[in-house]
């Protein structure tokens, strides 16, 4: 049986609290979900495995459906967000073109939240909650051997036209178990980031779930128990992607230094194997010390992401951050004296936030020593407590999240917290955070110095002039 998995692509994205230009210019990453899919599944069964990454090469439908008609598969199964929903579903439109006997299966969180509305997308015939990597194959078993689908945990299907939903599957513990990421399914050497100073570039997970509470957290399907690999296990993969020619690694985990003792462990097995490969992580605040910036340091990290949110007491209270600004700003310090670069997420528009306080969180940006800012509007996503809370504070009065899931159109666009400002003001704040941020001459000037390539100018040349373009336009608050 010959299995296609297909990464969407994103010609009807939902416009987000974040600017175009900031999606459009970061680059191109590995599709890390199927990637770890496929390696499972090629490890269990005798099943052909292939991806088609549509947004790495820019293809159109009707690229796509060449694709799909060249390739011949069996079944496909396509990745669902909720952002690229509508093009996830023109996606297995396009499969049931080709040949409507094709199986269809979405996966992904946007599923896992809204799963009968998924369903409900005429060209999809079966679902997979939560982790895929088991599901996903025992259901690939199951329609090989016709054997019945209720008998299969963790999936979701129409029986005689009502839906139907199986128990979830417990979420993986032994994340040692699951094997790396099919890489070699993919063009693996083209994938790049603007933020990197060499490519090719790869994504990496090393742990599953975050223990923290912040409320606009939209990653339900992961749970809040720290997961984590072993470090013998990470550093068996980074030494792999060195072998690959993979010059830097973008760790994926929503904060990779939840225990700090594994961190030291992978720091400590990295020098002790003589590696060289780069790579950079995202960590929380009050996760860091001394001896973790120094153990990064000295193993090739970097670059850290930090989520600093806000630059208000009573904000960082209010969306339970559980972070203080004199930390913050030691830990930014700490890190720019180790050599690490350091890029900081920053959110306004948040519950009850004034422009006062908007416009405070953005000067404490302009003040910290950090490389790069990412600056949105606080989005209430579906099954986060932000959007919980929407409801309670009468804020919202539908679940529009559902309506849109029940008939995606390119129209929609995502509600933000409009209880002090209006959501014009709101992005106008942002598009003046990024000019009144990357347009400081000295900013630029460091910029510049730091630039180790010609390849890395060409990138984050493109990248600023159309971020500086963008935020040029906004209106002086």
């Amino acid at each position: 049986m010959k299995i296609l998995l297909i990464q969407p692509p994103d010609f009807h994205m939902i416009t987000t609290n974040v600017p175009s230009v900031v999606d459009e210019e970061s680059g191109a990453y590995p599709p890390l979900g199927i990637l770890y899919i496929a390696a499972f599944v090629e490890q269990n069964t005798n099943y052909t495995v292939e991806i088609l990454d549509t947004l790495l090469d820019h293809l159109k439908y009707e690229e796509i459906e060449e694709e799909i008609r060249q390739r011949k598969p069996d079944v496909v199964g396509i990745q669902a967000m909720t952002f690229t929903l509508i093009d996830a579903a023109l996606t297995a439109k396009t499969v049931k073109k080709v040949d409507p006997s094709i199986p269809v299966i979405f996966g992904g969180p946007h599923v896992y939240i809204y799963p009968r509305e998924t369903l409900d997308i005429p060209e999809v015939d079966y679902i997979v909650l939560g982790e895929g990597e088991i599901t996903f194959t025992s259901l690939l078993e199951a329609l090989e051997k016709g054997t019945d689908l209720s008998t299969v945990p963790g999936i979701g299907f129409r029986r005689n036209g009502e839906f139907v939903q199986t128990p979830l599957v417990p979420l993986n513990v032994d994340l040692d178990l699951l094997p790396m990421p099919a890489r070699h399914l993919t063009p693996y050497h083209k994938y790049y980031s603007v933020l990197a100073k060499e490519t090719p570039i790869t994504t990496m997970m090393t742990s599953r779930g975050c223990p923290f509470q912040c409320i606009f957290c939209d990653r339900p399907h992961l749970g809040k128990n720290f997961r984590y690999r072993s470090p013998e296990s990470v550093i068996a993969e980074m030494k792999l992607c060195q072998e690959m020619g993979i010059r830097e690694i973008f760790v994926y985990d929503d904060t990779f230094t939840v225990r700090r003792d594994r961190v030291l462990d992978i720091c400590r097995l990295y020098n002790e194997l003589g590696l060289n490969i780069k790579w950079d992580i995202r960590a929380h605040i009050n996760t860091m010390n001394d001896e973790v910036l120094d153990a990064l340091a000295s193993a090739g990290c970097m670059r850290i992401h930090y989520g600093v949110e806000s630059g208000t007491r009573e904000i960082l209270k209010v969306i339970k951050k559980g972070i203080i600004l004199s930390r913050i700003e030691e830990v930014f310090a700490k890190t720019k004296a180790r050599g690490i670069t350091t890029l900081g997420y920053f959110m306004i528009g948040n519950p009850t936030e004034t422009k006062a306080q908007a416009l405070a969180t953005i000067e404490f940006a302009c003040k910290l020593p950090a490389d790069f800012i990412h600056l949105s509007v606080a989005t209430p996503f579906p099954a986060t407590e932000l959007y919980r809370m929407g409801f309670r504070e009468n804020i919202y009065t539908v679940d529009y999240w559902q309506e849109f899931s029940r008939n995606p159109h390119p129209d929609f666009k995502p509600k933000l917290w409009t209880e002090v400002m209006t959501e014009e003001e709101l992005i106008n704040l942002m598009q003046w955070g990024y000019r009144r941020y990357y347009m400081r001459a000295g900013y630029l000037f460091k910029r510049v110095l730091d630039v180790r390539s010609w390849a890395e100018f060409k990138r984050k040349a493109k990248a600023g002039m159309r971020l500086l373009s963008w935020g040029a336009k906004a209106r002086a608050v």
